[in-house]
């Protein structure tokens, strides 16, 4: 009974303290939907988009170092996390609600780091809304309509074959309901380099976010926009002159971001993290919260 007690004390203390990484939730509806966001520390402002199957707490281990020189805001994209569904999950929708979540902030300039699907939101974000950014970077991820088309074929299925099962209408959300954690756990351990970066807690975080149909179902329908999200980036036929600094892992994207982002940007650094998977913030948060420091700084 004593090692029982010892035991679920071990745990507590260590959600308690997981949980404690990130500031308390905050909220403000923005066309009639409830938009959650955590905010800490002051300064120049940093924005951090999340990806999938994940939610804000993504940015656990790096939001309490970037707080100290940055006013630090990290959203749960629209239907994700704590954030309400929307009708349209095409990116450029999804990115202009986020103006107006910073318009709602009067945040005027600031700095826009995006995470997978959070990249797909933060690239026509930095296009239609290039004026309100100092950078932007962009983590272990295939934009939509940048992507190289090479990269889809079948000795990539492991990295790629998300994008066609999730687009199917229906079938992903009857095949994944109840089986949730083990759906997402599969992510976790097949495409992070540092497995012990994701913990058994973590991963409970990450399931009750995403447990249920209705949750599945927006995280896929990100998916489902993609061709339309694609022919929207594809117009942009300029140049974004704002630093743009890219970052893959090494046992991921890599240079394929950076390859990408040279498309519609004409200052680019490109930066490959060793010994690191896709999962990046959680994988190696001391690595990022240098590079992101550099760019803005420099």
């Amino acid at each position: 009974m004593k090692i029982r007690i010892l035991v679920i004390l071990f745990f507590t203390l260590m959600t308690s303290k997981i949980e404690a990484q990130m500031p308390p939730e905050k909220t403000i509806i923005i066309n009639n939907s409830k938009i959650a966001y955590y905010e800490q520390g002051k300064g120049e402002t940093i924005i951090l988009l999340h990806g999938w199957p994940q939610t804000s707490f993504v940015w656990r281990k790096i939001m309490p170092a970037l707080s100290k020189k940055y006013r630090t805001i990290a959203v749960d994209l629209p239907g994700l996390g704590n954030s309400d569904k929307v009708e349209n999950y095409d990116t450029k929708n999804i990115a202009t609600i986020i103006n107006s979540f910073v318009d709602s902030l009067n945040i005027q300039k600031f700095h826009l780091v995006g995470h997978d699907i959070g990249s797909w939101v933060a690239v026509p974000f930095a296009i239609n809304f290039e004026n309100k950014l100092k950078t932007l970077t962009v983590i272990d991820a295939g934009i939509p309509g940048l992507i190289p088309s090479s990269l889809f074929q079948p000795e990539n299925a492991n990295k790629i074959w998300q994008f066609y099962f999730h687009s199917v209408d229906e079938i992903p959300e009857f095949l994944t309901k109840g089986k949730e954690k083990e759906y997402l756990s599969w992510y976790f351990s097949k495409k992070s380099f540092i497995k012990t970066a994701i913990s058994e807690t973590d991963l409970q975080n990450y399931y009750l976010a995403y447990k249920g149909k209705d949750k599945m179902k927006n995280g896929f329908d990100y998916y489902r926009a993609f061709n339309e999200s694609a022919e929207q980036n594809k117009k942009f036929d300029s140049k974004l002159t704002i630093p743009v600094f890219a970052i893959g892992g090494e046992y991921a994207v890599a240079n394929q971001v950076g390859i990408a982002m040279e498309k519609i940007a004409s200052n680019v650094t490109n930066e490959v993290i060793s010994s690191c998977g896709h999962y990046v913030p959680e994988e190696q948060p001391n690595k990022l919260v240098e590079l992101i420091e550099t760019l803005i700084e420099n």
